[in-house]
């Protein structure tokens, strides 16, 4: 009999190897670029660029998949295609070369999120897992990978990143190839069509959430894109700036693992409220903390403005989402929040960061303010 792993189990090594991946390219890749003697202000255009291809990325590489076979053929062609890409950097070296090589493996690899989350929320509809403990795995992921790059980083040099991206890439491809067992199918011919991602976006019911999301991720953005630089900058070592991201991961673990338990009687929309005002604490934090220890302290936050603003999200899709749109609408959530959102901030970010240095943290809180107002929105305020 051929070999296959039960299907949570499977989507749980496919978090933990993603965003393992992530976990090396989220936070270092702007400090493989400055290795690479590229400027601060051209790193910002860079990360900027890449993040507008990501959202190109999540919208036009993940059309007309409806089906779980459909899902899975795509994942593996794109794992493997990143991995090859990634490796063209080993080729260039031209500046203007090595911004475009950015913009593709972006635009290839920003899909990955996509087509893993709408499989996940097919095991949640049809098998009844858990979201959140499943996801969690790839937070630890995530932890892992970073704290070990940051180590690796320091012990030998800037050139260990690209090399981790590769070997990730790698792993992740022979996952996607291994068969898993019990994966919901959907997708029937007596399946509706999707809507579309422009007719989902013409609902007025769904600004208040797409805006929302887009401000409590997009503030990210200076913290993403500089934060590794800001620290460094500051006489933070590299193997500290690893365990920063992971202690931020670990924060984000206990909310995914514990979820249920604390908010499952907590409305949405106080849920994203609490991300907001969890938001204003950490970046007004970051913003004057220089030492290590209280630094430290505010990643845990991570837990509120990512965690508990994502699980909202993901309650939102499964809750008033119809499984047609799934896809569609985690294209666009990957796409506009957790893509251009970010790019817009990262650009502004990269432009004002070598003037305000550690104040872009302060306006990154400004930024979230406006979700305080927009939550009390009738589409959103009535969610429970």
């Amino acid at each position: 009999m051929r070999f296959a792993l039960p299907s949570s189990i499977w989507m749980g090594f496919y978090y933990a190897f993603f965003f393992g991946v992530f976990g090396i390219l989220l936070p270092f890749w702007a400090l493989w670029l400055k290795g690479e003697g590229i400027s601060t202000e051209m790193i910002g255009s860079m990360l900027a660029f890449a993040l507008v291809a990501r959202s190109a990325g999540a919208l036009l590489l993940t059309r007309n998949l409806v089906s779980t076979t459909s899902l899975l053929t795509r994942v593996q062609r794109l794992t493997l295609t990143a991995m090859v890409a990634f490796s063209g950097f080993y080729l260039i070296e031209n500046v203007y070369a090595i911004f475009l090589l950015v913009i593709l493996t972006n635009f290839i690899f920003s899909p990955l999120m996509a087509l893993g989350e709408t499989i996940g929320a097919k095991l949640v509809r049809y098998n009844n897992m858990d979201y959140g403990r499943v996801r969690l795995w790839g937070s630890i992921g995530f932890m892992l990978s970073s704290a070990l790059t940051g180590f690796l980083v320091e012990e030998f040099n800037h050139k260990i990143i690209l090399l981790s991206i590769i070997v990730g890439l790698g792993i992740l491809f022979l996952l996607t190839i291994t068969p898993a067992k019990n994966m919901p199918e959907g997708g029937t011919a007596t399946s509706k069509p999707s809507s579309g991602i422009l007719t989902i976006l013409k609902r007025p019911a769904f600004w208040p959430f797409l805006a929302i999301t887009s401000l409590l991720q997009g503030a990210h953005a200076a913290y993403y894109g500089f934060g590794a630089v800001y620290w460094q900058d500051i006489g933070i070592s590299e193997t500290y700036i690893g365990y920063f991201w992971s202690v931020g991961v670990a924060g984000e673990i206990f909310f995914l693992a514990f979820g249920k338990r604390f908010f499952g009687n907590v409305s949405i929309a106080m849920m994203f409220v609490i991300a907001a005002a969890g938001s204003v604490l950490r970046w007004t934090t970051l913003g004057y903390a220089v030492d290590v220890m209280p630094i430290m302290l505010s990643q845990l936050l991570h837990g509120v403005t990512f965690g508990v603003a994502h699980l909202a999200s993901m309650r939102y899709m499964s809750e008033r989402v119809s499984e047609e749109d799934a896809v569609a609408t985690q294209a666009i959530y990957a796409a506009l929040p957790f893509s251009l959102a970010i790019a817009i901030l990262t650009f502004v970010s990269g432009l004002f960061y070598p003037i305000v240095k550690a104040d872009i943290f302060i306006y990154m809180a400004l930024a979230v303010l406006p979700v305080f107002l927009i939550a009390r929105s009738k589409h959103i305020a009535l969610m429970k």
